[in-house]
């Protein structure tokens, strides 16, 4: 399958603009579009990210981390995940304290924030801020944490989908996009001699395979992820096609896998249109209560900041990757 690069940089770029513009709330479904507007940005495609960056962080640490992050959720927390990409681009070190701030959070043993139900969605962002501290700490602190998380986790089947929380068995599609993010971003900080790491590939191939064989014709993995009659869905679909291509990138996955993610982006740009309105997005999800509930959640069709995001991160990565292969 051959990809327009023109198509794929154009919808990247428009993504990008749309919904890294816009920290009206500190939580991920944000972040993550500030993050890839940094990123293409720093490919050589201007959009003003730089600036826009900087004045927001300023607003962050001289306003609104002291008034708000009493209230922060862990996805909140991992709305923080942009200074990263900043601090590629500034190298400025004070960038990146508020990441590693939240980092010392999850690690407070004397004041717990995770949910013992244990919810997939802390995968992710255990794996985005804790990975991050790490990078520039070295603290065995955050990398063991970080890790344990994701090796100690009780909701993947034997299959290797995960479900969604301990409270809610059901195999709900985002959900197994947020344990693909998990992995993927633990991956890129865990140093390749440690004694660890080939038990996180183990388990995170586990689930790959299991993904490939539920990939739908058309490119695109389901609302509940094993289930014919469920919706395909725009999120999910984005987040294991970015786990895919930055494992190719990586070298944990040969290039055999390349033609899952060039399937996912073509589903995915069916369901992006030119102004950054998206379609099929599933909206806000907690555990629920039945299968059924799963079934029939509302999809988000329009400007919506959590398919937005997440696809932008999807196709910034596929581009960065079809640019440096010739693809």
């Amino acid at each position: 399958m051959n990809i327009d690069k023109v198509t794929l940089l154009d919808k990247t770029i428009t993504l990008c603009n749309v919904y890294g513009n816009n920290l009206e709330t500190i939580v991920y479904t944000q972040g993550v579009g500030i993050s890839a507007r940094l990123r293409i940005e720093k490919l050589g495609y201007p959009s003003n990210a730089k600036q826009y960056a900087l004045s927001t962080y300023s607003d962050l640490v001289v306003n609104r981390i002291n008034d708000e992050s009493h209230n922060w959720r862990n996805d909140n927390r991992a709305g923080l995940i942009w200074l990263d990409d900043l601090y590629e681009i500034t190298k400025n070190l004070d960038h990146v304290q508020p990441i590693i701030d939240q980092a010392d959070a999850f690690v407070d043993k004397n004041n717990p924030i995770l949910d013992l139900n244990i919810q997939v969605e802390d995968q992710f962002f255990v794996s985005a801020v804790l990975g991050r501290a790490y990078k520039y700490t070295s603290k065995d602190i955050y990398l063991d944490f970080m890790i344990s998380h994701i090796l100690d986790s009780p909701l993947q089947r034997e299959d290797g989908i995960y479900i969604h929380s301990k409270i809610a068995e059901y195999p709900w599609g985002r959900g197994n996009g947020f344990a693909i993010f998990g992995a993927v971003e633990a991956l890129k900080y865990i140093p390749d001699n440690h004694v660890r790491k080939e038990d996180v590939i183990k388990k995170h191939i586990k689930h790959i395979k299991s993904l490939k064989k539920l990939q739908t014709k058309n490119g695109a993995w389901r609302q509940v992820i094993d289930n014919e009659e469920s919706y395909e869905e725009l999120t999910v679909t984005s987040m294991i096609g970015y786990g895919v291509i930055n494992d190719i990138m990586m070298g944990i996955l040969p290039k055999d896998y390349l033609s899952m993610a060039l399937k996912a982006w073509k589903f995915v740009d069916s369901r992006v249109e030119d102004t950054g309105i998206v379609y099929d997005s599933c909206t806000g999800t907690g555990s629920l209560n039945s299968i059924d509930e799963y079934l029939i959640r509302k999809r988000e069709n329009g400007f919506d900041n959590r398919g937005g995001s997440l696809a932008a991160w999807f196709l910034e990565s596929l581009f960065e990757y079809v640019e440096d292969n010739n693809e």
